[in-house]
């Protein structure tokens, strides 16, 4: 026997014993443990082929149950993937570990298991009605897409990790969520990383060959278009910097620190050193305008900055108070998050997690709501199905009365003669087009000039989630083509450039505690998917569904002749 047949029998029984042992729904579990080490921070990027194998199982003999088995393999490799991506969840119930430690297992496996069933959906409604021709490919592509993108939709959506957010944000291929958003790169890395389970290599005629590998070369050119796409907008976006000088505080709190007894001073004395602390030389005399006050125009704090409520900081007889009297310089502006009473016309006396602003002119501080959180955490911030849920005992993991009401819609917010933002919440950086305000181009006026995403990602403790959160979030800069500036009290805070690259020196990562002073990139030219909007839920049916119908009438229409 020589080399070659030795070979071939090794690789047949390796085979063999991989079927026996393995299983489809093992199978389905492994490819969907690759498929989430290819996510940031673990990047392990042939993991995407396990999208081959996941197509490629959902074309064998599946047996007398090909539905039921179909969606199995599909539920199964969700699991798999969101367990990887959202184990952290455990972490939220870690702060208060001898009231809730124990819905920590509960919640780590039942929250994959429930947003795994899109999985098992798609995977069902492909195994029925796919095609018998080639392009069924792509109809298991936008199947797919489809149903993820109806995971971050309804139900209050939770767009976690889609496929296109595999890519780090400011690398050459996430350029691409500037022309249709991650749910269009979605499309794109999952068509490249499945082609693989429906091109043949056989032999034959050259016609044949070439039709049967038609979809990897098909791939291939996408890919590459992409990246060549990508570098291009990267070598060839000038991002220019304004005059605007912003401050980044993270101070490194976590949050079962920040709410143990006596916390409250000891924070907010570390929230105003960092505030005061003097800007280095070299960025007064290099890079701000001499014009300009040797402070930063504007200071940024994260979301639930203090572990009270604004109405409690700010009372005039408090000790807190007396310390944001004498927090700010003149004209300078503080951003920072809040919980805060409301009044609603229906409900009366609400609560509600905001972005408030802090500002001193003429000698007076004034402070005002600049924006109320819209996109609220089911089950952290309010109870879904509330009257439905409480009848059985479930109750609100939320430490404020009973939860947060939303306020009105995502917009674009022009306050204390800083430039116009568009402020977005910690969970609510996670949504595309979460603002459905259109522009008519670069140069309108109502266009924010930055975003401003303030976060508690103190939840989330030293795991993966922090840096997932950051890569998500910055998918917002690159399809808005506007900068951002993000704030955490442990996480990742930086300033993000318009292409969602984290600008040198101003990230501040895990576990550090400091402030980062860095001067406001300008916008970059209105990209196609600021300008389109919501033109991207259109490419499922472009670029997947209607080739596959046509190509499913026609050979319908052949067969009948």
């Amino acid at each position: 026997m020589n080399l070659t047949e030795r070979s071939a029998q090794t690789l047949s029984v390796s085979l063999g014993l991989y079927r026996r042992f393995v299983g489809p729904k093992r199978q389905a579990a492994l490819m969907g443990l690759l498929i989430g080490l290819a996510q940031p921070p673990f990047g392990f990027l042939p993991g995407l082929f396990g999208y081959t194998v996941l197509l490629w199982s959902l074309d064998q003999d599946l047996g007398p149950k090909p539905l039921r088995k179909a969606f199995a393999i599909g539920w199964w490799a969700g699991f798999a993937y969101f367990l990887v991506g959202c184990f952290w969840v455990a972490e939220a119930f870690l702060v208060d570990a001898e009231n809730q430690g124990w819905m920590a297992p509960f919640a780590v496996t039942l929250l994959p298991a429930g947003i795994a069933l899109f999985w098992g959906a798609a995977f069902a409604l492909y195994r029925r009605f796919r095609p018998d021709h080639v392009l069924r490919w792509l109809f298991f592509v936008g199947l797919f897409c489809g149903f993820e993108w109806l995971r971050g939709t309804i139900l209050t959506g939770f767009p976690w990790n889609p496929a296109g957010a595999t890519w780090k944000a400011g690398s050459a291929l996430s350029q691409l969520a500037a022309l249709f958003g991650v749910y269009g790169l979605s499309l794109v890395t999952v068509a490249v990383f499945s082609s693989l389970a429906v091109t043949v290599w056989g032999q034959g005629s050259f016609r044949m060959r070439w039709r049967g590998q038609l979809p990897v070369l098909t791939s291939a050119a996408i890919l590459c278009a992409g990246l060549i796409y990508g570098s291009v907008r990267l070598a060839t976006t000038s991002v220019v910097t304004t005059d605007t000088l912003v401050r980044i505080v993270q101070p490194n709190v976590g949050q079962r620190a920040k709410w143990t007894e006596g916390a409250l001073m000891r924070v907010l004395d570390g929230y105003a050193a960092m505030t005061h602390a003097p800007v280095k030389r070299e960025i007064l005399q290099s890079e701000t305008n001499s014009d300009n006050p040797p402070y930063p125009r504007i200071v940024i704090w994260p979301e639930g900055a203090l572990p009270d409520s604004a109405e409690n900081l700010l009372d005039p007889q408090s000790e807190t108070a007396k310390v944001f009297g004498g927090l700010l310089r003149e004209d300078q502006t503080l951003l920072w998050g809040a919980y805060h009473q409301d009044i609603d016309s229906q409900k009366g006396v609400v609560w509600r997690n905001s972005l408030l602003s802090l500002h001193r002119h003429a000698g007076e501080t004034q402070v005002r709501v600049a924006y109320s959180k819209f996109k609220l955490v089911p089950f952290g911030e309010f109870l879904p199905f509330e009257k439905t849920l409480e009848k059985v005992g479930i109750k609100e993991l939320v430490h404020v009365g009973d939860g947060f009401t939303a306020g009105k819609r995502t917009h674009s917010v022009e306050i204390d003669d800083i430039p116009r933002f568009l402020p977005l919440i910690c969970y609510e950086g996670l949504f595309p087009a979460l603002s459905s305000e259109t522009f008519k181009g670069t140069d309108d006026t109502q266009r924010p000039q930055w975003i401003v995403n303030i976060s508690n990602d103190a939840w989330f403790g030293p795991t993966t989630g922090p840096v997932q959160h950051l890569n998500l979030s910055s998918y917002r800069a690159i399809e808005e083509g506007l900068p951002m500036v993000r704030s955490t009290p442990t996480g990742v805070s930086a300033m993000i450039d318009p292409l969602g690259r984290i600008i040198k020196g101003s990230d501040i990562n895990i576990g550090e505690a400091g402030f980062r002073d860095v001067l406001l990139p300008a916008p970059v030219k209105l990209t196609p998917y600021a300008f389109s909007r919501y033109a991207h839920l259109f490419l499922v049916g472009l670029f997947c569904l209607i080739p596959t119908a046509i190509a499913t009438f026609v050979r319908v229409s052949k067969r009948n002749q």
